[in-house]
């Protein structure tokens, strides 16, 4: 979790959030208070870790927003006691962790300890897949083009007779993909396309 060094703190009720705020003393984290998911979405840093008060729409609501915005940011949910099923679903949505109440800076700690492997590969995978969506996002329809025609082990000159181009336009067009992707390598922008479809 090296990667973030703030908690956004998502709760509708200011008693409960001055609570878990108070809780958190201590943590290796800053944390930033919100006051709802539509806040967050308006001024909430989404290089951070998110712990979000659920009520039943909040956690949806911030999957929505990572979707329309490509962008991933580990969540921890918190609120009621939940039955197994009920937080396996939330998981399997995209929810990292789930603690009820009450809890305090020594149990996200703990939660983040022992899952500090899988967490970090999990923030790799997900944080890597949307920022791919992102820099595809600026490609040209033409280079755009160019990247699925690379996927599909086609040659410059294979890509030229396919688009009816030249073989040189074919080569701007790649070089202009490689720095919008910041890689050098074609390798390395197929391998993005690839990740850029993993689900948030």
């Amino acid at each position: 979790m090296q990667r973030y060094t703030t908690i956004s703190l998502i709760d509708t009720d200011f008693r409960r959030r001055a609570e878990r705020i108070k809780a958190l003393e201590g943590i290796c984290f800053h944390v930033e208070p919100f006051e709802s998911v539509t806040e967050f979405r308006l001024q909430g840093n989404t290089e951070s870790l998110i712990l979000v008060h659920d009520e039943g729409t909040e956690i949806a609501e911030l999957l929505r927003d990572m979707q329309l915005r490509d962008y991933w940011a580990p969540i921890l949910g918190y609120g009621r006691e939940l039955d197994s099923l009920t937080c396996s679903q939330l998981i399997l949505q995209g929810l990292v962790g789930y603690l009820p109440m009450p809890f305090d800076r020594h149990d996200i700690e703990r939660l983040l300890d022992s899952c500090a492997e899988q967490l970090r590969a999990l923030v790799e995978l997900r944080y890597g897949a949307a920022d791919a969506r992102q820099k595809l996002k600026t490609l040209t329809k033409r280079e755009a083009e160019v990247l699925e025609h690379l996927q599909s082990g086609l040659t410059n000159r294979e890509i030229a007779t396919s688009l009816a181009i030249s073989p040189r336009t074919v080569e701007i067009h790649r070089a202009n993909m490689l720095r919008k992707m910041d890689t050098k390598s074609a390798l390395t922008a197929i391998r993005m396309s690839v990740q850029a479809k993993i689900s948030h």
